[in-house]
C-alpha cells in the first residue's frame, strides 16, 4: 500500500488484516520483531503504527530507514526525528549544523555520527522528512506527543509549523480533543510505566530503550 508525505495521513481501516499501534521504538527494532512474532503479525496483511521516535537511545537506530520503507509499517514524526533532520539538513554548511548536531548527540543521537555513513544518514533523513504529523485510521488518530486544541485536522494541514512544537514536544496535560468522531488518540513521547489513559488519549510509550540502560522498560504493542 502506498505511503504519503502529507501532514495528515488518512488510511482506511484494514479490511484484509489487523492493525496495531506501538510506543516509541528508539532503535529497539529487535524488541519490535520479537513483539510482532508474539502476536503472530502477518506482514502481508497486518499493519503497525508507531507514535514516533524510531531513533536514538536504543541499540539499532540505523535500521530506522529500512522500517520506514516497509509497506506494513507506518509512523508519525517524533521530536527525535525532527532533531535528526535538523542536524542533517541538506545543503547546509557544517558550521551551521554544528549546534543542531550537538543537541541531537546530547539526546541520544551519537549513533548517527560515530559509525553511520553519510549515505545512510541521507536515506534516514529523507524517510524521516516524509513522516506525517498525524495518522488517521477510521475514528482513531496517532500522534507523537499530543494534538493541538483544533476543531479539525485541516487546521493542522494548513498551519503545520504553528502546531509542530505541541505535536512533537508537549509534556504535561493534553489539550482538549475537539475533533468530532474520534474515539481514541494514541500518543507516546512521555514515558509511563504502563499504557496510560487520559480522556481520549492513550499514551503507549513504556520506555522500550530503558532495559538497555539497566532499568525497567518495554515496547508496548496493542491491537487497535
Amino acid at each position: 500500500m502506498p505511503k504519503s508525505c502529507k501532514i495528515v495521513l488518512r488510511l482506511e481501516e484494514n479490511a484484509a488484516g489487523r492493525d496495531f499501534v506501538c510506543g516509541d521504538i528508539h532503535g529497539c527494532f529487535d524488541d519490535l520483531e520479537e513483539g510482532l512474532r508474539g502476536i503472530g503479525f502477518d506482514k502481508a496483511r497486518d499493519r503497525i503504527f508507531c507514535v514516533g521516535d524510531l531513533i536514538d537511545r536504543g541499540p539499532k537506530s540505523g535500521l530506522a530507514g529500512e522500517y520506514m520503507r516497509a509497506p506494513w509499517f507506518f509512523s508519525v514524526t517524533g521530536n527525535h526525528e525532527r532533531m535528526f533532520c535538523d542536524a542533517n539538513a541538506a545543503g547546509m554548511p557544517r558550521r551551521f549544523l554544528a549546534p543542531y548536531v550537538r543537541r541531537h548527540v546530547a539526546n541520544g543521537g551519537d549513533w548517527a555520527y560515530d559509525a553511520l555513513s553519510p549515505e545512510v544518514r541521507r536515506e534516514i533523513r529523507e524517510e524521516a522528512n516524509s513522516l506525517p504529523l498525524v495518522i488517521r485510521v477510521g475514528n482513531i488518530l496517532i500522534a507523537h506527543a499530543a494534538l493541538p486544541e483544533v476543531e479539525n485536522l485541516e487546521e493542522i494541514e494548513e498551519n503545520p509549523a504553528e502546531y509542530l512544537g505541541t505535536m512533537t514536544w508537549l509534556r504535561g496535560p493534553y489539550p482538549a480533543m475537539r475533533i468530532p468522531g474520534i474515539e481514541r488518540v494514541y500518543v507516546g513521547h512521555s514515558i509511563v510505566g504502563e499504557p496510560l489513559e487520559s480522556g481520549k488519549y492513550l499514551n503507549v510509550d513504556t520506555g522500550a530503550f530503558l532495559k538497555y540502560w539497566g532499568k525497567k522498560g518495554m515496547l508496548t504493542i496493542l491491537e487497535i
